[in-house]
């Protein structure tokens, strides 16, 4: 039986996500460490949408994997990815507000002039959001184009069964 994770599709999925846990572990470095001193909303929602990232990610894809003899188990992972792109969209806007309108020097973190930091936590953010949004197109292609044929374990032995059955009552066997 073949399901969403064994298949092309699926592990090119788990790799993108893989590249979103690790792009919002680090804009979550970045703002753990902006928000010390600097509490705009910038900062605060980026950090919260960085911590919710890692944790979305492992429970929709623990649920999808206990699910994986249903035909509705990639459900879980194209609902998250499509609220988390929004998500990472929104951070991006905010961070590109925050740091483009105006010099770098202007908007201080902690006190401090942090351009790199500032521009890589925008940058993260953005691979984040393209990486979501990416997976959630894979699977939405894996969704349209692949359809598995799940069956219980103990149903295609009975049908084997069966089958056998009528044969030997046709006289075939």
């Amino acid at each position: 039986m073949s399901s969403f994770h064994s298949h092309p599709l699926g592990i090119v999925t788990l790799v993108a996500h893989f590249v979103q846990c690790v792009s919002a572990l680090i804009v979550l470095g970045i703002m753990a460490w902006a928000v010390r001193g600097t509490k705009t909303l910038t900062v605060i929602y980026s950090l919260v949408v960085a911590v919710l990232t890692p944790v979305a990610f492992a429970l929709s894809t623990g649920f999808s994997c206990v699910s994986r003899h249903h035909s509705w188990h990639v459900v879980p992972l194209y609902l998250t990815d499509t609220v988390l792109s929004y998500l990472w969209l929104t951070s991006f806007i905010f961070l590109a507000q925050n740091f483009n309108q105006t010099n770098c020097s202007f908007s201080r973190w902690n006190g401090e002039v942090v351009c790199s930091r500032q521009y890589a936590a925008e940058a993260f953010a953005f691979i984040a959001f393209f990486v979501t949004l990416g997976s959630l197109l894979f699977q939405f292609f894996y969704a349209y184009t692949y359809r598995p044929q799940f069956a219980l374990p103990g149903e295609e032995q009975r049908a084997k069964e069966n089958l056998h059955g009528n044969l030997e009552t046709a006289g075939v066997l």
